[in-house]
């Protein structure tokens, strides 16, 4: 396939090792681009001893790394995956790449496992987020050339993301991912830092829903 794992990541020496272990080996992408966004740590080390490929730009935030991977590859497709997730398979990957790649769907998200009754009810009463997602490469720069005047820096893209499908009818297709779980912002900073970030996160998120409230009617 002609796609590349673009995997944005802050901070993340503990656990992008594990993620890129399976996006290596999984016989999918054309390439594996890890987008070091400023880290303090050794991210990038730990990126290029398991073989990706490593941009590194001053701290912007996770839709800036991001765009930067997406700009910087060369593939028709291409495949976002967090660099804290647990349990992520071959398989997962799969379920979201297969339908983007034979246009059954224009872009897939996908949804952790918070058990059978959350994974099913959360999509239905919240905004559709997480960061395993794929599409085309030029759909995904048209959106950034869409919302480039909004805060596309930050954890909003991914909702304006979504508002540029369901503006334009093309298909969302939510892909759920068992066994796939997240290390928390608690579990990696501690408890008021991770508490915090967590806030500034939801509030950047509710700021996009909020700008683009009616393009999702």
């Amino acid at each position: 396939m002609s796609i590349t794992a673009i995997i944005p990541a802050y901070n993340e020496e503990k656990n992008i090792g594990r993620v890129l272990d399976v996006l290596m080996h999984a016989n999918i992408f054309s390439s594996v681009l890890v987008v070091d966004d400023g880290s303090q740590d050794h991210t990038a080390d730990v990126a290029r001893t398991h073989g990706a490929l490593v941009i590194q730009q001053e701290n912007q935030g996770k839709g800036a790394a991001m765009i930067a991977g997406a700009r910087a590859a060369d593939t028709e497709h291409i495949f976002f995956c967090d660099a804290d997730v647990i349990g992520l398979k071959r398989e997962h990957i799969c379920l979201l790449v297969d339908p983007v790649v034979s246009g059954m769907a224009a872009m897939t998200v996908g949804l952790r496992d918070r058990g059978v009754f959350f994974t099913w009810l959360l999509p239905h009463i919240a905004p559709i987020l997480g960061g395993e997602r794929a599409l085309s490469r030029i759909l995904f720069l048209a959106m950034v050339e869409t919302y480039a005047h909004c805060s596309l820096s930050d954890f909003g893209i991914e909702t304006y993301m979504n508002a540029y499908c369901s503006s334009r009818r093309l298909r969302i297709l939510p892909v759920k991912m068992q066994g796939v779980t997240q290390i928390i912002k608690e579990q990696k900073y501690g408890l008021w830092t991770g508490f915090f970030a967590r806030m500034r996160m939801v509030w950047q998120i509710l700021r996009a829903e909020r700008r683009t409230f009616f393009q999702k009617r």
